[in-house]
Order: C-alpha cells, then sequence, then structure tokens
C-alpha cells in the first residue's frame, strides 16, 4: 500500500507538472532543449537536469516579463495600484500577497497551472510551520526560533490591520471566509522560499548613505527559475533583461547534473529559516555561526580573571 501510494503521488506530481509545461510553451517560455524539468532524480520534488553537456554561457530558458507573478501583471493590478498608498507595511510584500490570494483561489488564473505545482501549499516545512516546541527544542541557539516568533507576530499584525479591511472593502474579489490569516501566512512562505527580487542598478555617483536609502525592489513569482534547486557553489544564474529574465550556465554542465540555482550567499541558519533546508557540510561556503560576546567571555573567565577582557565587555555598546 506505502509503495501503491508513493507511486501515486509521484504521478500526480508528474501530471502537475506536464500541466505547468504546456503552461510555458502557451506563455512564450522558451526552454533550451539542453535541460528538462523533473520531479524525479532531483534534490526536491522538482527540478531541472542536463539532458545534454552544456558549455558555459549558454541561456537555459527565457520567460517574458509578461508571465512573471507581480502585482503589476496580476488580473487585479488596477486595484492594487489605486490603494496602494493604504497596502505599504513594513514588508513591502501586501500587494503580491493580495494578488496570490486572488490567483490561487481563482479557477480561471492565468498563472492556474503554474500554481498547481504547489497545490494547497501543504508542502512548504519551513520552522514557521513547527510547533514552538520543535522549534524550541530543535533549533536552540541558532536564533531560528526568535527569527518565527518575530515573522508570525508580523504577519498576524499585517493580517489584521491591512489584509483583512482590505479584503472586507471588495469582497468581490476576496473573501475572509477563503483568504484566511491561514492561507495569508502560507502564501508569505511561498514567497519567502520561492520569490525573487530584481538587484537594484548602484549608481556610481551616489554615495552609501544614498545607495542604502533606496527601496528594495518589490518581491516577484518567477515560474521555472523557482523550480532550479540552490547550493552555494551554483551553476547557473537568473539575469534580468528589459523584456525578460533568462537562466544562463555558469560553467561547463554534464549531462545527467542538476542545474542549480542560488538563493544568494546564505548560511544554514538563514536557508532552513526561509526554505526549510540546510546544505550538509562542507557543501555551503557561506555557512556562519554566531558567537554573542557574553559567551566568549564566559568561557574566558573560567578559571581566570581577566580583567582586560572584563573591561572590554563592558564597554561594549
Amino acid at each position: 500500500m506505502a509503495t501503491e501510494a508513493k507511486r501515486l503521488k509521484v504521478d500526480d506530481r508528474s501530471r502537475r507538472l506536464q500541466d505547468f509545461l504546456q503552461w510555458c510553451d502557451r506563455v512564450g517560455l522558451v526552454l533550451s532543449n539542453k535541460v528538462c524539468v523533473s520531479a524525479v532524480g532531483t534534490v526536491a520534488d522538482y527540478g531541472m537536469l542536463a539532458k545534454e553537456d552544456i558549455e558555459e554561457g549558454e541561456v537555459l530558458f527565457t520567460i517574458p516579463r509578461s508571465a512573471l507573478l507581480q502585482q503589476e501583471t496580476t488580473k487585479v493590478s488596477a486595484l492594487l495600484k489605486k490603494e496602494k498608498s493604504f497596502l505599504e507595511s513594513s514588508s513591502g510584500w501586501v500587494p503580491l500577497l493580495l494578488a496570490l490570494l486572488y490567483e490561487s483561489t481563482s479557477s480561471k488564473s492565468y498563472w492556474k497551472p503554474y500554481l498547481s505545482l504547489w497545490p494547497g501549499f501543504k508542502a512548504l516545512d519551513q520552522p514557521m510551520f513547527w510547533s514552538k516546541e520543535e522549534r524550541d527544542n530543535l533549533l536552540k541557539g541558532t536564533g531560528i526560533p526568535e527569527a518565527v516568533t518575530t515573522d508570525l507576530s508580523n504577519i498576524q499584525r499585517e493580517y489584521t490591520d491591512i489584509v483583512l479591511p482590505f479584503i472586507m472593502r471588495h469582497p468581490e474579489l476576496w473573501n475572509p471566509n477563503t483568504h484566511t490569516l491561514e492561507l495569508y501566512t502560507q502564501l508569505v512562505a511561498f514567497v519567502m522560499a520561492y520569490s525573487f527580487q530584481e538587484p537594484q542598478e548602484e549608481d556610481d555617483d551616489e554615495d552609501d548613505k544614498e545607495q542604502e536609502k533606496k527601496v528594495p525592489s518589490p518581491p516577484m513569482m518567477v515560474p521555472m527559475a523557482d523550480v532550479l534547486n540552490h547550493v552555494s557553489s551554483h551553476n547557473a544564474n537568473l539575469e534580468f533583461n528589459p523584456d525578460s529574465l533568462r537562466m544562463v550556465s555558469l560553467r561547463h554542465i554534464l549531462r545527467g547534473e542538476e542545474v542549480f540555482n542560488t538563493y544568494g550567499q546564505m548560511a544554514n541558519w538563514q536557508l532552513l529559516h526561509m526554505y526549510g533546508f540546510t546544505e550538509p557540510y562542507p557543501g555551503n561556503s557561506n555557512d556562519t555561526a554566531d558567537i554573542p560576546i557574553s559567551c566568549l567571555y564566559q568561557a574566558a573567565m573560567q578559571g581566570k580573571n581577566l580583567r582586560g577582557l572584563e573591561r572590554l565587555i563592558n564597554s561594549s555598546p
């Protein structure tokens, strides 16, 4: 029975993947014939594999900007733009999340075959979906339990103060019985794990303070790009162009090798917090461990009277 259930699960993933690939053709996404997207043989539910050897600099796929799911392309974009001032938040994610609330529950959504890759968003496994006891016991000392507590508090406040009043004013598009806090939380996790942000161009004439004042680009969902998995020693990278986005190989990729993108230079605690996985040692070249200076002080003071160190600790901000 377990084998049969597993086979049905794989078959269901494969069916959803085929629907997605047919959608990609319809929206003008061009996939290289040297790669394939697979529900088996990769490190996660989906991934991209090389069907042939790929040379450095080859384009693996190109997606037109019209196929990106973001606040400018969603069916409710006009309303989101009109009421932009009411949707401001510390995260800056509310417009995209409202778009996802609408598109993920609409049977006629342009992105339905894409969003169906994650049915009900139930497979998301970031620590925010663990029990508090699991987080506190298994992740003690990593900083993740504290980060998750802050995340959940911010999500609830954002939904209660901004999202719920907004959707109540537009019952023709959203329903609080469908577009619940639970679904909103799942979509926050979806954005955390799968969205992209367009890099901002740096102006050589601007100083560091002016650069810091720039508002980050809002997140966007990039079909196909988010199917690729992450390793720190990735072999492909997403390029942003005026009319399209392209995934380009960074080195020679052998036939049968998985194509990996990067989610950024992230330590394992960040990967687990935002994406729900870690890279086994020594694979993650960006891994770090934060050691509070108070711990260094306690270790150094064991059996010794280091007055100089004590003065240093007491003078630290």
